[in-house]
């Protein structure tokens, strides 16, 4: 049970600091999110590696939700024409923006587990 609970801590942890730094708008800064959660509370690399994962993953989708929410459809519009410029299908675009926040929240995770296995 103990160890379920700070999966979870992982989990809201960095949900919520990849959410915040999601608005600096240097996404990469997002991988702080996998390592402070990774630092405070992960023990393995495996489960928290996956629960740092879907926080990015879902702190990506609440960014994209709460700009369409403010901004209307011209946020998403804006996205297909970004992906149309590089080439790219609009779904596509955004489902690789989405998995790329949980990648980088990955990436700090893992140093995290690491740096504290470390200590």
């Amino acid at each position: 049970m103990r160890y379920s609970v700070s999966l979870v801590l992982v989990f809201v942890v960095t949900l919520a600091l990849a959410f915040a730094l999601t608005y600096t708008g240097l996404w990469p800064l997002t991988v702080l999110a996998g390592l402070v959660a990774a630092l405070a509370f992960a023990r393995e690399y495996g489960w928290s590696s996956l629960a740092s994962f879907l926080g990015g993953l879902t702190s990506s989708a609440l960014f994209i939700e709460a700009n369409y929410v403010a901004f209307g459809a011209p946020a998403l519009r804006e996205a297909y024409l970004a992906a149309a410029v590089a080439g790219v299908p609009g779904f596509t675009f955004i489902a690789v923006t989405l998995l790329l926040t949980g990648v980088y929240c990955v990436i700090g995770n893992v140093i995290g587990v690491y740096i504290r296995k470390l200590l």
